[in-house]
C-alpha cells in the first residue's frame, strides 16, 4: 500500500498540489515508522490502513470543531476525501453476514465462548474492510440466535 502512495504522492508533485502531496507524505512518513519502530521491518498494509484510520478520525474531529466555532473546513473536507480514498472497500452489512455465517458454520460448536474464535479470523482474513462494531453484533446474533 505505501508505494501506491508514494506514487499518488509523486503525482501530487508533478501536478503541484502541494496540499495532497504534503498530506501524502505525512502519512507515509507514519506509516513507514510503525514497521521501523517494531523491529525495522516493512510496515503491513493492515497497519497503513489503521494509520489511515487515525488520520482520518483526526481529521473528522477537526471538522466537528471547525463547524462548531463556524469557520472554514474546506481544506479539512478535502483531506478527509483523500484519505478515504486511500482506505480499502469495507464490506457491506450483507457481506459481512454472509462471512460471519461461512466462519460459524465451520465452528465446532456455537457459543459465546466462540466469539473470540469468530473475530480472530474475520481480522485474519478481512482486516481493516469492516466496522468492527457491527461485526460483534452480527457475531453475537449468529452465535446466540443459531
Amino acid at each position: 500500500m505505501i508505494p501506491e502512495i508514494r506514487k499518488m504522492m509523486m503525482k501530487a508533485r508533478f501536478e503541484k498540489d502541494s496540499f495532497k502531496s504534503n498530506l501524502l507524505s505525512t502519512l507515509i512518513a507514519e506509516a513507514v515508522m510503525v514497521g521501523k519502530n517494531d523491529g525495522n521491518r516493512e510496515t503491513t498494509e493492515a497497519e497503513v490502513t489503521a494509520v489511515v484510520k487515525k488520520f482520518l478520525k483526526g481529521v473528522n474531529e477537526n471538522i466537528k470543531l471547525l463547524e462548531e466555532l463556524g469557520k472554514d473546513k474546506t481544506g479539512a473536507i478535502r483531506e478527509k476525501e483523500i484519505l478515504e480514498s486511500l482506505l480499502p472497500a469495507q464490506l457491506s452489512e450483507e457481506e459481512l453476514q454472509e462471512i460471519v455465517s461461512d466462519i460459524v458454520n465451520d465452528l465446532p460448536e456455537r457459543s459465546p465462548k466462540m466469539m473470540g474464535k469468530v473475530m480472530s479470523q474475520l481480522k485474519k482474513d478481512h482486516d481493516g474492510r469492516y466496522d468492527a462494531k457491527k461485526a460483534s453484533e452480527i457475531v453475537k446474533k449468529y452465535l446466540l440466535n443459531d
